[in-house]
């Protein structure tokens, strides 16, 4: 958001928007480690395809470096000369911290109050034990692209599932999906990129992990 604030381009926005969570270096060693280096190297070849591609297309789709939406929606706190000062920096940080929260945090927490509230219909059983094969890359693709996870909790989850009898297919899908995008996520950056921008990435994200759960299967042999 405030690399938007500061007019840099939506596709720039974006890359470092989708680029932070899901080519995080510490997460891709996690991923070697516990999941095996061939899961940690399909992550980066999608990461990076995907970040690119959506950065592109985003500046396509919007391609002036304005905000979407009014300045009067972000209303900052005015820096003077003086404010320069330790004091004036500290007054306008905690200034743009309360208006951040109360424009964003009411809804996110519904959001994923709401989120948390369907799970139980979100992961059937039938959906990530011993899922294998296009229904389950299809479902855990759209689930994975819905869900918000905390940093790198998209590993133990996939752990588990595996260890479970999930097949690589729905396991890789889960692995791009998880922490590319959600839809709290979503909630927070609806005022600086427009309509189309966000969902051509929420759609890209979902068909990166259906990509990813067959190349899986194939390279992997699962």
């Amino acid at each position: 958001m405030g690399l938007r604030k500061q007019h840099v381009a939506p596709g720039s926005a974006l890359a470092f928007f989708l680029g932070n969570p899901i080519l995080n270096p510490a997460t891709i060693v996690f991923i070697g480690f516990v999941l095996g280096w061939q899961f940690a190297a399909l992550r980066v070849g999608f990461g990076i395809a995907l970040v690119l591609g959506l950065a592109l297309l985003a500046n396509r789709l919007e391609p002036q470096a304005g905000l979407t939406t009014k300045a009067s929606e972000f209303p900052l706190a005015p820096i003077e000369d003086s404010s320069l000062a330790p004091l004036g920096i500290a007054r306008a940080w905690a200034i743009e911290l309360w208006n951040e929260i109360v424009m964003i945090l009411p809804g996110y927490v519904a959001v994923v109050l709401l989120l948390g509230a369907t799970r139980a219909w979100l992961f059937p059983p039938g959906l990530t034990l011993h899922a294998a094969g296009l229904p389950a890359i299809l479902g855990l693709s759209l689930v994975g692209t819905a869900f918000v996870i905390p940093t790198a909790g998209e590993v133990p989850i996939v752990q588990t599932l595996m260890q479970h009898g999930m097949g690589v297919g729905p396991a890789a899908a889960l692995l791009v999906t998880l922490p590319a995008i959600s839809l709290p996520s979503l909630f927070i950056v609806r005022k600086v990129f427009s309509k189309r921008v966000l969902s051509v990435a929420a759609a890209g994200v979902f068909m990166a992990g259906v990509a990813a759960g067959l190349v899986a299967i194939v390279a992997l042999h699962g």
